[in-house]
Formats: C-alpha cells, sequence, structure tokens
C-alpha cells in the first residue's frame, strides 16, 4: 500500500466535505468483515484431536 500523499488535493477534499470519505468507510467496512469472518471462520483443530496426517 502506498504511503498517503503529503501534496495537496484540494479536488479530493472537496469530493470528502461533500460525499463523506468513503474509502475509509470501505476501509473500515473491510476490516470489520475480515473480524467477524476470523471468529465465524475458526479452523484449528479442537482441543486434544490428533493431527491429520
Amino acid at each position: 500500500m502506498p504511503a498517503p500523499s503529503t501534496a495537496p488535493a484540494p479536488i479530493y477534499d472537496r469530493l470528502v466535505d461533500e460525499q463523506g470519505d468513503v474509502l475509509a468507510d470501505v476501509r473500515e467496512a473491510a476490516q470489520l468483515t475480515e473480524r467477524t469472518a476470523e471468529d465465524v471462520l475458526d479452523f484449528a483443530l479442537p482441543q486434544g484431536a490428533p493431527p491429520a496426517g
């Protein structure tokens, strides 16, 4: 992931003011989805189960 630019971006700033920070919203939704999936999809072996093989 590239480093955030420090150059002024007036068009982007205006769009964020008008529409909200869509990229930040999407990033937050993706992180929530990932955490939920990790909770639901637990592929760990049960305690005491012999290893496959």
